[in-house]
C-alpha cells in the first residue's frame, strides 16, 4: 500500500491494518537525493546518508499497539508516514436475538462475533425474499454488531436471514437463520398505579392490558429480589410480607407461558406495611447500684435489649415498666427511646418491662431483683482476634444451669451488653482493640443468682498512649504523699496493670522507682533528705508495656527550721494569749491590790550614797556638797526655810544633785507624814531636768493614763514615796519589810 507526500511516498507490506503479533516491512521512497531519516511514534530508528538510492526500508516486528512510522529529509521538517492499527480478524457470528416491539412493524436483531476486532469491523443482515441488498452496521467495541430492518408484509410468520462480518483481515458469514415473529414479540413495559398494603400484605394496581402472564418481583431495602408470576390482569397480591417494613415492586408481563418475550421491568414502586403489635419479650437483665444515702431500700439498673426490626414490628415508642414490690405496693414507670435502662430502688420486689408501639404492647418480660452471692470460682479468657474472645469458667451449680455472661468497657455501663448460655464457654463478639473491659458470669439458679465477676479483658491492646500528671498532696522533711490524675480511657490503649513511680534525686543524679498497682494513685516517699531538691513523674503499664511518663514534678522536701519557726509561731501565740487573759484578770481590783502587793516585795534595796566607794574617793580631793538646814525644832510651827543647794561639778559618773525639804506642822499626828515628804532625788548631769516640769509632766501622764480605762491602773508600788526617818541616807532606813506582805487588803 503506496500512501505519497510532497518529499516521499511511504509503503506498508501489508497495508495499516495488520494481524496483532504480526511483522511486516515499511519502506519510504524519497523525491529527491538527501540525507534520510525514518522515525517510529517520534522516535528515530534509522539514518542513512546520500547515496544513489532513493528508497529505503526497515523491518517492524511484533506489533501490539497502534504505530505511527514516517519518513522525511534532513534538514526538511515535512513527514510523509502511515498509521498502522493493529487488530483481529471477525470470528463466525453467533447467538442471534431478533425483538418485534407490539404493535410495532420493525424487527430489531442483535449478535455477536466473538473478540473484539480492535480495528473497524463491518456488519451486515440479509433477509431472505427481501430485495434489499443487507442491512449494514458496524460491530461496536464489546465485539455485538445489531441491525433494525422492516417487516414488509403483515401476514408474515417467520423470517429467514444470513449474517456476515468483515474488515480488512477477514470476512465471516452465517446462516440461514430462521425465526418465528409469534416468539418475538415484546410486550411494552407495564406501569404500576397504585400499591395498597396492611401488616402482612400488599395489592399492586397496574394498567389495562391483554397479556395472560405477570411477573412480579419484590424485596425489602437492601435485600434479595423475590420473584412470582401471576395471570390476573389487573389487580396483584403479595402475602407473607413483614411488618413495619419499606419494600420495593417490580413487574413485567408476557402473552403466555410459551409465546412471546417478557417486557422490561416496571418503574419500581416503593410502599410501607403497617405496624404490628411487639410478639416477642425484651430480654431484660439488671445490676446492683449504689443506693443514695437517704434510700433504706436497694437500689438496681434494669437494662433491656432494643428489639430488631422484625421482632418490634414498628417503631417503639416507649416501654411500659412496673415495680411490684412484696407488700403489693406497685409503680410505673415510663421510658421513652432510645433509652434502654432504668435504675430502681425497692427491697424484695420484681420488675416487669415491655416495648409499646402505635399498635399495641409487647408480652410482659417479668425478672426478680434479688442479690447475687459471689462465686469464688476464678474466671479466664483467652483473645480470639482483635475483636472477639473466648470465656471460660468453672462449673456454678448441676448440669443444665442457665449462665448470663455480660460486659461493658470500663467507665462506660451505659454500653453493657450479655448474652445467655448453658455451657461453661462464651465467645464474647464486637470488642473494640485497645479497649478494656469488666464483666461478670452469673448462674441462674432457684435458690438465688450467683456471681464471678471479671476484671482486665481485652482483645489487643498496646502500651499506653498518655502518662498520669502527678501533684504533691503534702511534704515533711523526710517524706511527701503524691497522687496522680487517670489517664484518659481512649489513651489507655487496654487495661492498666499498675503505675511507677519514678524519683530522680537533682544533687546525686540518682533515679529511684516504686510500683503501684492499678487502680491505686497515690503513693507515700519516704527517706527524703531536708533541703533536698528532687524531680518526680509517673508511668502506667498494660500487659503490652510501659508507656510515656507524664509531666514531671520538681519539689524540695523542707528544712527543719521551718518545723521550729511553725513552733515558735505556735509558742508565741499561746504566751499571747495569756498575757491577754492575765490582763483581762487585772481589771478586777481584788486581784489588782494583792498583785500590788506582791510586786512591793520585788523592789530592789536602794544603798547609802554616802557609803559608796566613789563618794568616799572625790570628797577629800574635790569640792564638797554642803547643805544648810536649820535644826528642827517640834515646837516651832512655821514654814521651813528654803534650803541652800551648791552644786559642785563632778566626773560624770559621781556627780550628784542632793536636795532636801523640810516641813513643820503644829500637830504630833502630822509630824511623821511631813517628814515623809522629804525626799531624795538623783538626777545624773547629762540628763537633769527642773522640778517644776517634772512635776508638770508627770501629772499630765496621770491625768492621760485615767482616760485610757482599758488598762490596769497605774498606781504601783515603784511610784510611791520613800519613807525617810531621818536627815541621813541608811540601809536601815531604805529596806523594805515584807512582814505584812500577807496581811494586805
Amino acid at each position: 500500500m503506496l500512501l505519497a507526500g510532497a518529499v516521499c511516498t511511504v509503503r506498508s507490506s501489508k497495508g495499516e491494518e495488520v494481524l496483532l503479533g504480526s511483522s511486516f516491512t515499511f519502506s519510504c521512497i524519497f523525491n529527491k537525493q538527501c540525507t534520510k531519516l525514518i522515525f517510529r511514534n517520534g522516535t528515530q530508528i534509522k539514518y542513512i546518508k546520500k547515496n544513489i538510492s532513493k528508497e529505503v526500508s526497515v523491518n517492524i516486528e511484533n506489533i501490539t499497539e497502534f504505530n505511527t512510522l514516517s519518513c522525511r529529509c534532513e534538514g526538511n521538517p515535512e513527514p510523509c508516514g502511515i498509521d498502522i492499527k493493529p487488530g483481529y480478524p471477525p470470528d463466525i457470528p453467533q447467538n442471534l436475538t431478533c425483538v418485534q416491539n407490539m404493535n410495532s412493524h420493525n424487527v430489531s436483531c442483535i449478535w455477536t462475533t466473538g473478540r473484539s476486532t480492535i480495528i473497524d469491523t463491518t456488519c451486515q443482515l440479509r433477509v431472505h425474499g427481501d430485495l434489499h441488498l443487507g442491512y449494514r452496521s458496524i460491530m461496536n467495541s464489546t465485539g455485538f454488531c445489531h441491525s433494525t430492518f422492516p417487516i414488509k408484509s403483515s401476514v408474515m410468520s417467520q423470517l429467514v436471514v444470513w449474517l456476515n462480518v468483515s474488515n480488512t483481515l477477514g470476512i465471516k458469514t452465517s446462516g440461514p437463520h430462521t425465526i418465528n415473529l409469534i416468539n418475538i414479540v415484546k410486550p411494552s413495559m407495564p406501569e404500576i398505579l397504585n400499591v395498597s398494603c396492611s401488616s402482612r400484605w400488599c395489592s399492586l394496581h397496574i394498567d389495562n392490558h391483554s397479556m395472560n402472564l405477570v411477573e412480579i418481583q419484590y424485596s425489602a431495602v437492601n435485600v434479595i429480589w423475590d420473584t412470582f408470576q401471576n395471570n390476573d390482569k389487573s389487580r396483584l397480591n403479595i402475602s407473607s410480607l413483614h411488618p413495619d417494613t419499606m419494600y420495593n415492586f417490580q413487574i413485567r408481563r408476557k402473552i403466555n407461558h410459551t409465546v412471546g418475550l417478557w417486557s422490561d421491568w416496571s418503574q419500581p414502586k416503593r410502599k410501607k406495611t403497617k405496624e404490628e403489635a411487639p410478639d416477642k419479650a425484651l430480654d431484660v437483665w439488671y445490676l446492683q447500684e449504689l443506693k443514695p444515702p437517704e434510700s433504706k431500700s436497694k437500689c438496681f439498673r434494669i437494662f433491656w435489649k432494643e428489639l430488631n426490626i422484625s421482632d418490634a414490628k414498628g417503631k417503639i415508642q416507649r416501654y411500659n415498666i412496673s415495680v411490684l414490690e412484696q407488700k403489693g405496693k406497685s409503680n410505673s414507670i415510663i421510658a421513652v427511646p432510645p433509652s434502654r435502662n432504668q435504675s430502681i430502688c425497692c427491697y424484695n420486689c420484681s420488675v416487669s418491662v415491655s416495648a409499646v408501639n402505635s399498635e399495641g404492647q409487647s408480652p410482659v418480660k417479668i425478672i426478680q431483683l434479688r442479690l447475687p452471692g459471689l462465686h469464688t470460682g476464678l474466671l479466664s479468657h483467652k483473645p480470639l482476634n482483635n475483636h472477639s474472645i473466648a470465656l471460660f469458667w468453672p462449673k456454678f451449680d448441676i448440669a443444665g444451669t442457665e449462665y448470663v455472661v455480660h460486659w461493658y468497657p470500663v467507665g462506660n455501663i451505659e454500653g453493657i451488653q450479655w448474652i445467655r448460655v448453658v455451657d461453661t464457654t462464651a465467645h464474647i463478639t464486637g470488642l473494640q482493640p485497645q479497649e478494656c473491659y469488666q464483666g461478670a458470669v452469673t448462674a441462674l439458679r432457684s435458690s438465688g443468682p450467683k456471681m464471678a465477676t471479671i476484671k482486665g479483658i481485652s482483645s489487643w491492646q498496646s502500651a499506653p498512649e498518655q502518662g498520669p500528671d502527678p501533684e504533691l498532696h503534702w511534704k515533711k522533711t523526710e517524706s511527701s504523699g503524691v497522687a496522680w490524675s487517670e489517664i484518659p480511657q481512649k489513651k489507655r490503649r487496654g487495661c492498666l496493670k499498675k503505675y511507677t513511680v519514678y524519683l530522680m534525686d537533682n544533687l546525686k543524679g540518682d533515679i529511684h522507682n516504686f510500683s503501684v498497682d492499678h487502680p491505686k494513685r497515690q503513693y507515700v516517699i519516704s527517706g527524703l533528705s531536708p533541703r533536698q531538691c528532687y524531680n518526680l513523674w509517673v508511668t502506667a503499664w498494660t500487659d503490652a508495656g510501659e508507656g510515656p511518663r507524664g509531666s514531671v514534678l520538681p519539689f524540695c522536701a523542707p528544712l527543719d527550721s521551718e518545723k521550729m519557726l511553725s513552733l515558735v509561731i505556735l509558742a508565741g501565740g499561746a504566751v499571747l494569749l495569756a498575757c491577754l487573759i492575765l490582763l483581762c484578770i487585772c481589771q478586777f481590783s481584788s486581784v489588782h491590790r494583792r498583785f500590788l502587793c506582791c510586786c512591793q516585795c520585788l523592789l530592789p534595796i536602794i544603798p547609802d550614797p554616802a557609803n559608796s566607794k566613789c563618794a568616799k574617793t572625790y570628797a577629800d580631793d574635790q569640792s564638797e556638797i554642803k547643805f544648810y538646814l536649820d535644826q528642827w525644832d517640834s515646837s516651832v510651827n512655821e514654814e521651813p526655810d528654803n534650803v541652800e543647794v551648791e552644786e559642785v561639778p563632778y566626773p560624770s559618773i559621781c556627780t550628784y544633785i542632793k536636795s532636801f525639804s523640810q516641813e513643820s506642822s503644829s500637830s504630833d499626828a502630822t509630824q511623821f507624814t511631813r517628814i515623809t515628804d522629804i525626799m531624795e532625788d538623783y538626777i545624773s548631769t547629762h540628763g537633769a531636768i527642773s522640778g517644776g516640769e517634772e512635776e508638770d509632766e508627770y501629772e499630765k501622764g496621770e491625768r492621760s493614763l485615767d482616760e485610757f480605762e482599758f488598762f490596769p491602773s497605774t498606781h504601783s508600788p515603784f511610784l510611791e514615796p520613800l519613807v525617810l526617818t531621818g536627815g541621813k541616807l541608811t540601809l536601815d532606813v531604805v529596806k523594805i519589810d515584807c512582814s505584812e506582805f500577807l496581811d494586805c487588803t
